[in-house]
């Protein structure tokens, strides 16, 4: 009978963003837990009342060595817009003419 197990070189090659170590000693847990707590909370997706508490844990984490120090502009949180739907007023409809003005008589 052969082995069916080879051993293969495989090198690894770390993912540019997305890993990072975990808060074993719960340095962030402060910030990480207020924003679980906001994310729980929110009803339909209404997820981004809760950016400034992601953005807090983000800094925390890069502040602590638990991820790579980068712009926050360069992972998602640059200057705050809405989408256009959400950033545009309604238009309200022309409010058709009076029917009470009285035509002249000539």
């Amino acid at each position: 009978m052969g082995n069916n197990f080879q051993r293969t070189n495989i090198k690894a090659i770390p993912p540019e963003r997305g890993a990072f170590p975990l808060d074993i000693e719960g340095l962030c847990k402060k910030q990480f837990t207020e924003y679980m707590a906001c994310m729980n909370e929110q009803k339909r997706g209404q997820h981004s009342a809760c950016r400034d508490l992601s953005k807090s844990y983000i800094e925390c984490r890069m502040q602590r060595n638990l991820m790579e120090q980068d712009r926050m502009e360069n992972i998602g949180f640059g200057p705050q817009t809405l989408p256009p739907a959400l950033n545009e007023k309604p238009e309200r409809p022309e409010k058709p003419a009076s029917n009470n003005q009285q035509k002249s008589s000539t």
